[in-house]
């Protein structure tokens, strides 16, 4: 049984994360282009839609699907095929009048909603992007139900759509805006429609599926268990949902006050113009959604931990809770800590390349991205804990912890942005002490949940040693090349001798296990080339302790 729990949550990460980085590869084709042929006072207005946006995106994707999720695979496992379709039905008009709700909020309060943000111009993209609030909550709701059933395809197929088609639609209307009419206002209308009708039509594309699965449905033996009522599913919903919710809607709103923060006190403390305090949120945006990547590829493993760990948790089954926590803080800082490294160290050379048609801006995002990239660590290191944390069944926490988070950031951001000098940076500085206030905070209620978790310092030291020596490593190549070729050029085979570097200290220092390089596909084999020892358990380990009672709540673990 615990092998089987490994394994799921092994395949489970390693499925989301290739799927992340299709999406995020066409993602970085889509804002890329548009950063680069739009002014930045019109992708402020492009950020400011989607500010408002991602919180209605949480709240009709974060907790919900994973409990939708969960429901449907409890009952399915069980053979109650009547109960996973009624949960999908309770699910899908929850989700049909959160995404009309949000819709019409968008819709109908743009003018408002973009004053508050200090983004008057930003009126138009936040109507364009309304739409797609109704289409992403009916998306979440059929993903839980197929990913209840253990099928990826319909999830995966549909975000490569959507991917794609917003990359076309996007790209293509906002080119063919500015050139036609030279208007950066309505181009970023135009990149936002990309995203509106790429949602609608991989909305279409799992509707189809799910008709096309309730007809194969049809031809099984007929389900004679009975079936809990609607109200019941709706709370059973609601309460494993919500907590989840909350505490990833947080970071959403908390961007968006901090974001209207920013700009009141530009115009107003700082004395910037409107014009001025657009560009500079623009660049900002562009500094964030360098910052945002690196992120979303521990996501997958929090999203695969939650249901692994709960179950270890449950069982009482403490040297598996040990295995799966160790593994998923060891992966997140395997990933993150390189990245807040060379992210920091060639913040200049990526933003000059990737911003290629104004070097003043490049020049502007690489300042702000050179010191939100310390916060990478410790933003990825957020995902993974609160997950921890709501497997130990203390789901309010990680809510409790961001909320101080949040007010440390929007004090800090209030008093820096207000300085002339300082301005936009303050939102960079803020950032970077909040997540680490909240990464603290976490891992000091983890510790007092599961006090004989691995010490999170000795796993992340031989890393961060790593991590310094590619840093060190990768920049004096880079120095090196750039007598011969041009910084742009010199970047990408700096990149490749970070990660050449990388992994061979990784594996030197021993900050990887041979189960974390079996995460990878064809994982056995790399582990073989990078000569990665198998580790030999010992004999207690490998059978699962079995609990007399099954323990209830979330500190229970410390009386493991």
């Amino acid at each position: 049984m615990a092998g089987d729990n490994k394994n799921g949550f092994m395949k489970g990460a390693a499925i989301l994360s290739i799927s992340t980085l299709v999406v995020k590869a066409l993602g970085l084709l889509f804002s890329i282009p548009l950063a680069n042929f739009i002014s930045a006072e019109g992708m402020s207005y492009f950020y400011g839609a989607y500010d408002i946006f991602t919180i209605f995106l949480v709240l009709s994707t974060a907790g919900l699907p994973i409990a939708v999720s969960r429901m449907v695979g409890t009952a399915s496992a069980m053979g109650r095929r009547r109960e996973a379709d009624q949960v999908f039905s309770v699910a899908f008009w929850l989700f049909f009048g959160i995404g009309l709700l949000g819709c019409l909020v968008m819709l109908f309060g743009s003018r408002q909603i973009a004053g508050l943000l200090g983004k008057p111009g930003a009126a138009g993209t936040i109507v364009a992007l309304a739409p797609t609030v109704f289409f992403i909550a009916i998306t979440s709701a059929i993903r839980g139900y197929f990913q209840g059933r253990s099928n990826m395809v319909p999830t995966a197929m549909s975000q490569v759509i959507e991917a794609v088609l917003k990359v076309a639609v996007g790209i293509g209307l906002a080119y063919y805006i500015i050139y036609k009419y030279n208007s950066d206002v309505w181009a970023a209308v135009g990149a936002i429609s990309g995203v509106s009708v790429s949602s609608g039509l991989g909305m279409v594309y799992l509707a189809f599926c799910k008709l096309r699965q309730r007809r194969r449905d049809r031809t099984l033996p007929q389900d004679e268990h009975a079936v809990s009522s609607r109200r019941d599913m709706l709370t059973a919903l609601l309460r494993f949902a919500v907590p989840i919710t909350l505490g990833a809607c947080f970071l959403s709103v908390l961007d968006f006050v901090d974001s209207a923060v920013l700009m009141d006190r530009m115009k107003t403390a700082a004395d910037f113009s409107q014009s001025q305090a657009d560009w500079y949120s623009g660049v900002l945006g562009n500094a964030r959604k360098f910052f945002d990547l690196p992120g979303s590829f521990v996501v997958p493993i929090s999203t695969s931990l939650l249901p692994v760990l709960s179950g270890a948790v449950a069982s009482g089954d403490k040297p598996q809770v040990r295995h799966i926590s160790s593994m998923s803080m060891r992966m997140t800082l395997l990933i993150s800590i390189p990245a807040s490294v060379g992210m920091s160290i060639f913040a200049e050379p990526i933003c000059q390349l990737l911003l290629f048609s104004s070097s003043e801006v490049a020049a502007g995002t690489a300042r702000l991205l050179q010191v939100l990239s310390m916060a990478i660590a410790f933003s990825s290191t957020v995902y993974t804990t609160n997950a921890m944390l709501q497997s130990f069944g203390r789901t309010t926490r990680p809510v409790l912890d961001m909320a101080v988070g949040g007010v440390v950031k929007i004090g800090i951001s209030y008093v820096l942005s207000g300085i002339p000098e300082i301005n936009v940076m303050g939102s960079a500085v803020s950032t970077v002490v909040s997540y680490l206030v909240i990464v603290l905070l976490n891992l000091m209620a983890i510790r007092e949940s599961f006090p004989s978790m691995d010490s999170v310092i000795g796993t992340a030291a031989p890393m961060l040693l790593s991590a310094g020596l590619m840093g060190a490593a990768s920049y004096g190549a880079y120095l090196g090349l750039c007598r011969f070729l041009t910084p742009r050029l010199a970047l990408i085979p700096a990149i490749v001798v970070a990660i050449g570097v990388y992994a061979a200290c990784v594996v030197l220092f021993r900050a990887v296990s041979y189960e974390d390089v079996c995460m990878l596909p064809k994982g056995e084999t790399i582990a073989r080339l990078l000569k990665v020892k198998r580790a030999v358990r010992p004999r207690h380990m490998m059978t699962k302790t079995v609990a007399t009672r099954p323990p209830k709540g979330g500190r229970h673990m410390r009386n493991m």
